[in-house]
C-alpha cells in the first residue's frame, strides 16, 4: 500500500501537466481576442471612413445644386419668379439634369415670409406656408452660417420625408439691405437615398453606416427607421459631449437606443460639415468570431492537455508492468505532439482564409472624363498619392510611372478595359512608390457613371484607399501564430524529453525525479509568463529551487547570493532551471544544505574581456568530500549535458573537503542582456 507521502508529488504531477497547456491555451485566447477585436476596430474604422468621404461628397453636391438655382434666380425680383414660375420650373429641371438622372431630391425657393416661389418637383406648388420650418427660423437672425443642415421631417407640400441643406438666398432684386434676410433655397435630401448609398459602402458586411449631425441628430441611417420622423437621438451623452469638441474621430461602444443592440461604432467627421458619419458593427458579431478562432485553439490544445491528464494518471497507478505502460505512452505523446504540429499549421492556413478585405471602405475619390482624361480628386486622395494641392483637377503627372513594377501592367490593363468599355468595373489592388521614399499598398475601385447615346463611357468615379495597415496586420497575424505553435512544441518536447530520460530504478524514485523536474520547468515557466515572455530574473531562477533552505537553525542565511541583475532568455531559462534543480537537489543530499551548520554561496558576474557569465556555486560545512566521485549520476550528467550541449558553455567541479565547488562559464549572449539596475551587496534568499 502507497503511502500518503508518496501519493501527494503524484497529484501535484497531475495539476502541473495539465494547468501548464490550459495556461498556454488561455493566453493564446487571450491574445486572439486582442487581434479579434483590433482587427474589427480597423475593419469598422476604414468603413466609417468610407461613410464620411460619401457623405461630404454628396453634401457638397446638395450645396452646388443650390448656388446653380441661386444663380438662375439672381436679379430677379419675387414678383417676377411667381410670374414666370413655369419656365423658371423647367430651366430648373433643366441646370439640375432631373430629367436626364432622375435623382431623388427637391430643390425649394422660399421667400422671406415662408411662400414658396419655385420648386424642383412641381410646376405649381400648394399654397403651404414654410416660416414655422425649423431651417426657415433659423437662418433669420443676423450673423447665421450661410449653409445649414436641418433635421428630418416630412415635407409638407410632397409628404416625403427629408432633411434640408438650405442656403441663405443672396442676389435678388427685392430691394433689400445687403445683410437682411431675404429667403432661403432649400434642397430637400432624401434619407432613404442617402442610406442606399451607405449600404453600397459596406460591401457583403453587415454594418450599420449612419449620419448624424454633430448635436446628435439621426439623418440617415441603413437599417430601418421608425414612422415618422423625427427620430431618437443616435448617440450617448459621453459620444455628443465627445462631439462638441469636433474631434476628427470618436470611438465608442454603445447600445443602441433604436434597437437595444450593443455596438462598437467609430465615427467619423464629414470634412467642411457639422456632421459625422458612423459605422457599427454588432458586439455579438465580433465575439462570434473570436469564439470560432477559440474553438479552433481549443480543438487542438485540449487532446494535449488530456494526455499529459493520462500519463500523470498512468504515472500514479502504475505496477510491477509500469516500463511497458510508460513505453506505450511515449508513443502516445508523439503521436500528439505530431498531431499538434499538424494542426497549428492547418490554424495558420485558416487565419489566412478568415481575412477579409472591405469592399469599396475607401480613403478617397475620384472622378475621371474618359475623352480628355482629365481626374477630380479629393484631398484624401491627393494625399495618398503624395500629389500637391493644385492637382486636384486635372493629368496627374507620372501616376502610372511610380506603381510598382511588378504590378503596373495588370493595373493599366484593368483601366483600359473599362475605359474603352469592356467592363462596367475596376478594381485594383497595388504598390504605389510614394514622393517621400515609401512604398504603399492602395485599393482602388471604379464603376462607369456616364455613357454617351452609343453607350460608349464618358466618365469614371472611383474611390481608392490606404491598405498598407492591412497588409502588414496580416504579416503580424501569421507571426503570432507561428510564435504559439512553436511555443507550445517546446514545452510539451521539454516534458516528453524529461519522462523518457529519467532513470526507472523504482517507480517511487522516478515520480519524485519527475516531479521535481516538471516543477522545475513549471516555476521557469511562471517566470517568464509573468514577464510576458521577455526573460526571467536570473536571482529569481534561483531563488524558486533554494526558497525552502533560506535560514539554519541559529538563524544565519543559509544561502547567500550576490551578483549584477540579469535577465535570462527565454531560451535558456529552462535549462538553467534544470541545471540549477539539480544542483540544489544534490546539495541537500550530499552537500551543505544536507547539515544544520552548511553554508551556501553564489556568485556570479560578467567579464568585460570576453563577455561572458561567469557563475560560482560554493558549498561548506556539510559532510567531508572525499574526492570526485567513482560514477557520474544522472543528475550530474544532466548539469553537464545542459551548461556544455544546450548552452554551450563550460562547466568545472571541484571536490574539495570542505564542500563541492562548481563554476559555470557561459557566453552572456547566449542566455541574457544586463538589465539597467545591479545589485551590488550580497542578499540572501527571500
Amino acid at each position: 500500500m502507497r503511502s500518503a507521502g508518496a501519493a501527494a508529488p503524484r497529484r501535484t504531477l497531475l495539476a502541473a501537466a495539465v494547468a501548464l497547456p490550459l495556461a498556454i491555451q488561455a493566453v493564446g485566447a487571450w491574445i486572439s481576442w486582442t487581434a479579434t477585436w483590433e482587427e474589427a476596430a480597423a475593419e469598422v474604422a476604414r468603413t466609417a471612413d468610407a461613410a464620411a468621404e460619401y457623405a461630404r461628397a454628396s453634401l457638397e453636391s446638395h450645396r452646388l445644386r443650390g448656388q446653380q438655382i441661386a444663380l438662375l434666380l439672381r436679379d430677379l425680383p419675387d414678383e417676377a419668379i411667381l410670374a414666370g414660375r413655369a419656365a423658371l420650373h423647367a430651366r430648373a429641371r433643366e441646370v439640375l439634369e432631373l430629367d436626364r438622372y432622375g435623382i431623388d431630391f427637391s430643390v425649394y425657393v422660399i421667400d422671406r415670409a415662408g411662400r414658396i416661389l419655385l420648386t424642383s418637383d412641381m410646376a405649381d406648388p400648394p399654397p403651404v406656408n414654410l416660416a414655422d420650418r425649423p431651417y426657415h427660423i433659423a437662418m433669420r437672425p443676423a450673423g447665421a452660417p450661410d449653409t445649414r443642415i436641418g433635421e428630418v421631417a416630412r415635407g409638407r407640400a410632397n409628404n416625403r420625408d427629408f432633411f434640408p441643406v438650405t442656403l441663405k438666398r443672396d442676389g435678388t432684386a427685392n430691394g433689400l439691405p445687403p445683410d437682411a434676410f431675404d429667403g432661403v433655397i432649400n434642397i430637400s435630401v432624401s434619407p432613404a437615398t442617402l442610406a442606399a448609398g451607405l449600404r453600397r459602402l459596406r460591401g457583403t458586411s453587415d454594418d450599420v453606416l449612419s449620419l448624424v449631425r454633430q448635436d446628435g441628430t439621426l439623418l440617415a441611417r441603413t437599417l430601418e427607421l421608425p414612422d415618422p420622423p423625427p427620430w431618437p437621438r443616435h448617440t450617448t451623452d459621453s459620444t455628443l459631449a465627445a462631439m462638441a469638441g469636433a474631434p476628427p474621430r470618436i470611438e465608442a461602444l454603445e447600445t443602441s437606443a433604436l434597437d437595444g443592440v450593443r455596438r462598437l461604432i467609430i465615427y467619423r467627421a464629414v470634412e467642411g460639415w457639422p456632421a459625422y458619419a458612423a459605422a457599427a458593427r454588432d458586439q455579438a458579431v465580433i465575439i462570434a468570431r473570436w469564439l470560432r478562432r477559440v474553438a479552433v485553439l481549443l480543438g487542438i490544445g485540449m487532446p494535449a492537455t488530456l494526455a499529459l491528464g493520462l500519463l500523470a494518471w498512468r504515472v500514479r497507478r502504475a505496477d510491477l508492468a509500469a516500463v511497458a505502460a510508460r513505453e506505450s505512452l511515449e508513443q502516445r505523446v508523439a503521436a500528439r505532439t505530431a498531431e499538434l504540429a499538424h494542426r497549428s499549421e492547418q490554424l495558420a492556413d485558416s487565419e489566412a482564409r478568415l481575412r477579409v478585405a472591405l469592399e469599396a471602405a475607401d480613403l478617397g475619390t475620384w472622378e475621371v472624363d474618359l475623352r480628355t482624361r482629365i481626374a477630380q480628386r479629393s484631398p484624401r486622395t491627393l494625399a495618398i498619392f503624395g500629389a500637391p494641392a493644385e492637382e486636384v483637377v486635372g493629368p496627374y503627372p507620372g501616376w502610372a510611372d511610380r506603381i510598382h513594377a511588378e504590378d503596373r501592367p495588370a493595373v493599366t490593363h484593368a483601366f483600359e478595359r473599362l475605359a474603352e468599355g469592356t467592363t462596367e468595373v475596376y478594381a485594383a489592388e497595388y504598390r504605389f512608390h510614394h514622393p517621400d521614399g515609401r512604398v504603399v499598398w492602395v485599393e482602388s475601385r471604379a464603376r462607369v457613371v456616364a455613357h454617351d447615346r452609343t453607350g460608349r463611357p464618358l466618365r469614371l468615379a472611383g474611390t481608392v484607399q490606404d491598405i498598407t495597415a492591412r497588409r502588414e496586420a496580416e504579416e503580424r497575424r501569421a507571426l503570432l501564430a507561428r510564435e504559439v505553435d512553436h511555443r507550445a512544441k517546446n514545452a510539451l518536447a521539454v516534458v516528453q524529453a524529461a519522462l523518457r530520460l529519467t532513470p526507472r530504478s523504482t517507480l517511487d524514485a522516478y515520480a519524485a525525479a519527475v516531479e521535481g523536474r516538471v516543477a522545475a520547468l513549471a516555476r521557469a515557466h511562471t517566470l517568464l509568463a509573468d514577464q510576458r515572455w521577455a526573460g526571467a530574473s536570473l536571482r529569481a531562477l534561483l531563488a524558486g529551487e533554494l526558497a525552502a533552505f533560506t535560514l539554519r537553525d541559529d538563524g544565519e542565511a543559509a544561502v547567500t547570493m550576490q551578483g549584477p541583475a540579469l535577465r535570462v532568455a527565454p531560451s535558456a531559462a529552462q535549462s538553467l532551471s534544470l541545471a540549477f534543480h539539480e544542483l540544489t537537489t544534490n546539495a541537500v543530499k550530499y552537500g551543505a544544505l544536507a547539515r544544520a551548520q552548511g553554508r551556501l554561496a553564489i556568485t556570479w558576474s560578467v567579464r568585460p574581456a570576453t563577455g561572458d557569465l561567469v557563475l560560482h556555486w560554493q558549498e561548506q560545512g556539510g559532510p567531508p568530500v572525499g574526492g570526485a566521485p567513482s560514477r557520474r549520476g544522472f543528475g550530474s550528467r544532466l548539469v553537464a549535458a545542459t551548461i556544455r550541449d544546450q548552452l554551450g558553455g563550460i562547466l568545472v567541479q571541484h571536490w574539495q573537503p570542505e564542500g563541492l565547488t562548481v563554476e559555470i562559464q557561459v557566453a552572456l549572449a547566449r542566455v541574457s542582456v544586463l538589465e539597467p539596475a545591479a545589485e551590488a551587496d550580497p542578499l540572501p534568499v527571500a
